[in-house]
């Protein structure tokens, strides 16, 4: 009745039918309906059933007053793949502590990683009417013709995570390069064949940048760059199997880069499974970390999650204002190293 779908007057499911509908006993569905009754919301026919009853002059008044007030409160979308890892729901928070300061209202999309489905959603946030919106793109390498549109319409808009080479467009993003390099230059000073763990899709500008940070220092050790020996069946259905199959068939692999926290998982469970001794005889590098992640002996490079949304909103503030020039924002990253240096004093205290 408050969504509209039943209105004045309009006859409401029987008792048997609203238990059999909400999965509740006829008692429950029965008392509900008595309540809605004493609550003057609903009246009872004899032998024709209950009815939605018409809304009081309160009623009128408080639907008015919350329809007035949602008009004017202005909105900024935000559309993401999925809020799952540490990573994604950090940069929600920041996003929503930035949005609730200016006093803005916020809606949240999810992708879930479907291009056509982040089309709709921008679709349907333009239809709402949002001031501005803040998109997480999905990893693809075509554009997304509805962000390009944006765009070139100059609609305020900042992208997250990752920017459109060769279109200039607002956005914040880790410096992959960079962070990729230091963890590869890491695994480089204790293993001999290092293995890169990624998607079969190279195209997107997130792994671009992070895989020539991987290859720099690979090259700057005068490390082999084999890639027969880069495993790219992350989203195989049985991918721990995979994953173990590999590394048998490729014995002299000794540390792995994984290019992001689930590579990291994936790459951490099948070492374990071959009984890999890490980080003494089998080193992991992974670009993100999570709650699990940070339970593991592996070297991991921690985004700046809180400072890129807190960024993008800023920046698109900054739009609102009519401040008009494109702002690219490249947000270091941390490099956790913590367990190798507690391996190095361990290493050294033996040998003392």
């Amino acid at each position: 009745m408050e969504e509209g779908i039943y209105k004045t007057h309009d006859r409401l499911p029987s008792e048997a039918e609203l238990a059999k509908e909400f999965n509740v006993s006829r008692i429950t569905s029965k008392n509900a309906l008595i309540k809605l009754a004493g609550d003057g919301k609903v009246y009872r026919i004899p032998g024709k059933g209950t009815f939605v009853a018409e809304p009081s002059r309160d009623e009128w008044a408080r639907k008015e007053t919350y329809s007035e007030s949602k008009s004017d409160i202005p909105l900024i979308g935000l559309i993401m793949p999925e809020v799952v890892e540490q990573y994604s729901a950090q940069i929600l928070a920041s996003v929503e502590t930035a949005v609730n300061a200016m006093e803005y209202g916020l809606i949240l999309k999810q992708s879930h990683h479907n291009s056509n489905v982040e089309k709709k959603a921008i679709k349907m946030m333009l239809k709402i009417g949002v001031k501005g919106l803040i998109i997480f793109p999905v990893d693809n390498q075509v554009y997304n013709e509805e962000i390009l549109r944006l765009t070139l319409d100059g609609f305020p808009l900042v992208l997250l995570d990752r920017y459109l080479k060769g279109i200039e467009t607002s956005a914040v993003y880790s410096d992959n390069v960079t962070g990729a390099y230091q963890l590869t230059k890491r695994l480089c000073e204790y293993q001999q064949k290092i293995s890169l763990f990624t998607t079969p899709n190279y195209a997107t500008v997130t792994v671009e940048d992070r895989i020539k940070g991987f290859v720099q220092a690979l090259e700057e050790a005068k490390m082999p760059i084999d890639r027969s020996a880069w495993f790219t069946d992350i989203l195989h259905e049985n991918v721990i199997e995979k994953a173990v199959g590999f590394l048998q068939a490729n014995p002299d692999i000794s540390g792995i880069f994984a290019m992001n926290a689930y590579a990291g998982k994936i790459a951490y469970q099948a070492a374990k499974r071959l009984d890999k001794q890490i980080p003494e005889e089998f080193s992991i590098a992974s670009f993100d970390q999570d709650r699990e992640l940070d339970l593991y002996p592996i070297l991991t490079a921690k985004q700046n999650s809180e400072e890129m949304g807190e960024i993008a909103v800023k920046i698109l503030q900054s739009q609102f204002q009519n401040e008009k020039a494109v702002q690219q924002i490249m947000v270091p990253v941390h490099i956790n190293d913590q367990v190798i240096k507690t391996f190095e004093q361990e290493e050294r205290q033996t040998f003392v």
